[in-house]
């Protein structure tokens, strides 16, 4: 019988491997975790948390603004960027030295460097080689960028958490959710917005009729779109500044370029060729229904599978493993109403099926939409406004998806994620009594469908 040093090993410290590897070490697995960077992951060090932090500090201008319509003699009279950063990395530093404190309360051994595979039940940290039962991988994604001229010149959107000064002018590359909220927060915060997509709309993926909503409201707010473009060269001048050509000949002169065009899975120096493991054509390891590589022996959880690359997803597909593993269950990951949302401003939250993937499974539907300027603008100019969008299966009558975009949009979907979750029908949304006034009553008062 082979002679395992742990039952578990856990190669990656972020979401969905902390969580597996602690789940697995309070179901009685002797296991170890390893990871290069400090605990955490890209949720707590280079993405959901910095970022919402950041959002939180663009939105203070804005309420500002709101503030004055309501009768406040209030200015703004500057913002010290350096010393928000300094504050928000203060933040993580804590943040992240409770997810090494929770590992170890746990009796799990954690390593600090690179984990290699070297074989079905092996892994290498820092020459030494340690052998167990079953693997984990759980390493993530990195960004990725485009090969152009001058690619030096520019950041990648983990070097967007590095800045120690807010860029004035600055351009965006990219129309997914990393570009889109870089975009709006950079915008609240005071700099000039440009960015550049290679199609006419935001957010592809996501409900087009609620992209587009979005897209609109980041116009009226300034932002500048070059739509159907691509980024040629990037060439610096002799001030510092950067020049950014595009391809239909049209130039940028701007003090930033951002690179927000998709991560892709970690896997560079994995060794995944000495457990024969396999990966798509995106570099993403593939799995079964129970996050089984084509390795029986070793699983892969998170981003670098590429299933859908959130937070709680990582951590649920982590807690799985762990508990089919150790506790003799048979669990399958599902990912049907699950919600997510973009953290631009107005925020787009979403749970449930698109319109164009009703259309293309061929489900008959109805379509419910509203679009309203909430009560907290209604005092001055600006004209903010909120749309909100349902859709019905006709044939059962459950609500199969909804879409909203506007202010407190992701905690509104959140609650009626569980709806959607456990069935609900239109005639259960219809007779729930709304809380007035609110912008969420609006899902409950939705009674005319949107004609097709």
């Amino acid at each position: 019988m082979e002679n395992y040093e742990y039952d578990l090993f856990v190669i990656g410290g972020g979401s969905g491997g902390v969580r597996a590897a602690r789940w697995a070490a309070s179901l009685g697995a002797k296991v170890a975790i390893c990871e290069e960077d400090r605990y955490g992951g890209t949720c707590v060090l280079r993405g959901c948390i910095p970022k919402k932090m950041m959002v939180y500090g663009s939105h203070f201008a804005d309420d500002i603004k709101t503030a004055k319509d309501f009768g406040w003699d209030i200015s703004i009279n500057g913002h010290d960027w350096e010393l928000f950063r300094k504050n928000r990395e203060k933040e993580l530093g804590r943040l992240s030295g409770l997810y090494s404190n929770m590992l170890e309360k746990n009796n799990v051994k954690v390593i600090n460097g690179r984990g290699k595979i070297t074989g079905p039940h092996e892994v290498e940290v820092k020459n030494k080689v340690y052998k167990a039962k079953s693997i984990i991988v759980a390493v993530g994604g990195r960004p990725w960028t485009p090969i152009l001229k001058g690619i030096e010149h520019t950041i990648d959107s983990n070097g967007f958490f590095d800045l120690t000064k807010r860029p004035k002018k600055v351009v965006i590359n990219g129309g997914g959710f990393i570009g889109v909220e870089f975009a709006c927060l950079l915008n609240h915060f005071g700099s000039e917005v440009h960015v550049v997509i290679r199609r006419e709309t935001i957010l592809r993926g996501f409900d087009n009729e609620s992209a587009a909503f979005l897209q609109k409201q980041m116009v009226d707010a300034g932002i500048v779109f070059h739509c159907n473009q691509h980024i040629k060269e990037v060439s610096q001048e002799k001030d510092g500044s950067l020049k950014v050509l595009l391809d239909k000949d049209a130039s940028l002169d701007v003090d930033q370029v951002i690179m927000a065009t998709g991560r892709k899975p970690y896997v560079e120096g994995l060794g995944l060729d000495n457990a024969e493991i396999e990966t798509d054509e995106n570099s993403a390891i593939v799995v079964n229904e129970f996050s089984q590589t084509s390795c029986p022996s070793i699983y892969a959880v998170g981003d670098v599978t590429n299933r859908m690359n959130l937070t709680p997803v990582a951590l649920q597909e982590g807690m799985l493993v762990a508990e089919n593993l150790y506790n003799k269950k048979n669990w399958k990951m599902t990912y049907e109403h699950i919600p997510s949302a973009i953290f631009s401003q107005p925020p787009l939250s979403t749970v449930g099926l698109t319109e164009e993937e009703v259309k293309e499974k061929g489900i008959s539907y109805d379509v419910y939409t509203s679009e309203f300027r909430p009560l907290k603008y209604t005092l001055g100019d600006r004209q903010i406004r909120t749309f909100m969008k349902m859709l019905v299966e006709k044939s059962s009558g459950k609500v199969i998806g909804l879409h909203m975009v506007g202010d407190d949009a992701p905690e509104i979907i959140q609650g009626f994620a569980v709806a959607l979750k456990a069935g609900a029908t239109k005639d259960i949304f219809d007779q729930t009594i709304g809380l007035h006034p609110s912008s969420a009553e609006e899902f409950v008062t939705m009674r005319t469908p949107k004609k097709k």
